[in-house]
């Protein structure tokens, strides 16, 4: 029997994500508030939330993460001849937007505000084309069982094993695409794990207090490391889900697990609940509720940052000095120690310093056509400002280190306090090099994650740990 309809399935087959997942999320960044509206309407109906949704929110197709394989092996059978169906349970206004762009698609099938075009509701809609023809069709799971035993042949996308079994028995399998990744793996990536260095921080307290040698506030200052990294990583997980579009247009970002459809959505809005729920269960049970009290003003303000805070130029610059320098506060709270002004001033000085570098990394990678920085307040008018702005903080933490160094307290604490002199040095030197650096396009991303991987800047902190030392007992 000659079949010339293939069906194909959206969310999950032809794209690597859920249009109707994602476009929430993108109605919740507009406005928080959405959240209430978005429930009220989904306990009316499923068709009318999608319904409701789509009118307010704009996908650009042109970035979504397609299944390159699926897309070639359909673009293949078009030349040949065959009718190409979209039928999807997403809403009509996407799929036929999509269906424009790729331009292979002879006819949509899609929920509108009546119908959610989903199981057996897409069959009947299916029937209602291809008549008693037979019909080839592409689905990805389990709600696609239907269709599946209906169709005479079977195409799987990243489907269920048992599903698959069970066509190979029947001889129906056209094609199996797998191109999913361990799970795990990828949810481990998508907590950046590498990112917990900047957590470090916390540990800066205990150190500049020599307090490191007393087991239970070394302790107490791991468990704060644990509780933050956990909370940030649920930042980066709820982050990551209300800024698909913008990473998805950015050259690394692309490939961001939730960017890239290598992490479903639903996995993504785990992390993000799940994540900060266990890193606060930590800290009430075994820490001072004083670090309780910074870790939550911190998953607070961090969120804020990602709602709307960002794109708000200046604003997001303090934000991220601020976050950077919570970490340190935490770390005192967690041990009792009283942090030292000065430890505070130049905190602040180095860490809005790495917030203008990051804003200018982002805005000097921008591409010619793209002036300005997407969902941020800068352009590339403002790179100057910027790397002024950034070079004259990171000096001033010099300047305060400096005069830190000649007050009272530090010739009371330290057996040779001349010797921390050469900690201002250092710090020019690895200023100077970072910012250079970025000038000349060697930084690509994020600067704690190159100083990370720089052998210098490795050496450097290494540097600064000895010299304090050294200070102290020689």
């Amino acid at each position: 029997m000659k079949n010339n309809y293939i069906v194909v399935d959206l969310d999950g087959t032809l794209i690597k994500t859920d249009l109707f997942v994602e476009s929430i999320l993108k109605l919740i960044k507009k406005n928080p508030l959405n959240l209430f509206r978005i429930i009220w309407w989904i306990l009316h109906s499923r068709s009318v939330a999608k319904d409701r949704v789509a009118r307010l929110v704009d996908i650009n197709v042109k970035y979504l993460p397609y299944e390159i394989k699926l897309l070639d092996y359909l673009k293949e059978k078009k030349a040949q001849g065959k009718t190409l169906i979209l039928a999807t349970a997403s809403h009509k206004t996407f799929a036929e937007g999509i269906s424009n762009h790729l331009g292979i698609f002879d006819q949509v099938l899609a929920s509108d505000q009546n119908t959610n075009l989903k199981g057996l509701y897409k069959l009947k809609a299916i029937r209602e084309i291809v008549g008693d023809e037979s019909f080839i069709y592409a689905g990805d799971s389990s709600a696609d069982r239907p269709i599946w035993e209906a169709a005479v042949g079977n195409i799987f996308v990243n489907a269920p094993r048992s599903d698959v079994k069970r066509a190979k028995k029947s001889g129906k399998v056209e094609e199996n695409f797998t191109t999913k990744k361990s799970a795990i793996s990828v949810f481990l990536k998508q907590m950046r794990l590498h990112q917990w260095a900047k957590n470090v921080l916390i540990f800066v307290p205990l150190f500049t207090s020599h307090s490191y040698l007393e087991p239970k506030l070394l302790l107490f200052s791991l468990l704060a490391f644990l509780c933050f990294s956990l909370c940030a990583s649920g930042v980066y997980f709820l982050n990551d889900l209300l800024d698909l579009e913008a990473d998805r247009r950015h050259k690394t970002k692309r490939f961001r697990p939730l960017a890239s459809g290598n992490l479903s959505l639903f996995l993504g809005l785990a992390g993000a609940i799940t994540l900060p729920l266990i890193a606060f269960a930590l800290a009430v049970s075994l820490l001072p509720v004083a670090f309780l009290v910074v870790l939550t003003i911190y998953y607070l303000l961090s969120n804020a940052y990602s709602l709307f805070l960002k794109s708000v130029s200046t604003a997001d610059i303090m934000v991220l000095a601020v976050l950077y320098t919570l970490r340190i506060i935490a770390g005192a709270t967690a041990v009792n120690i009283e942090l030292s002004s000065w430890l505070l001033a130049f905190s602040i000085f180095v860490f809005v310093s790495l917030a203008n570098l990051k804003r200018f990394i982002e805005i000097s990678s921008l591409p010619e056509n793209e002036p300005k920085a997407l969902g941020r307040g800068y352009s590339k008018n403002d790179g100057e400002t910027l790397f002024s702005l950034g070079t004259a903080n990171i000096t001033a933490s010099t300047l305060v280190l400096a005069l830190y160094i000649n007050s009272e307290e530090v010739m009371s604490q330290y057996q040779k306090p001349e010797i921390l002199w050469l900690l201002c040095f250092l710090m020019l030197y690895w200023s100077n090099r970072i910012w250079i650096g970025a000038r000349r396009g060697k930084i690509a991303d994020d600067p704690v994650a190159f100083a990370l991987k720089d052998s210098v800047s490795r050496m450097i902190g290494l540097m600064f740990i000895i010299i304090v030392i050294a200070a102290k007992y020689l």
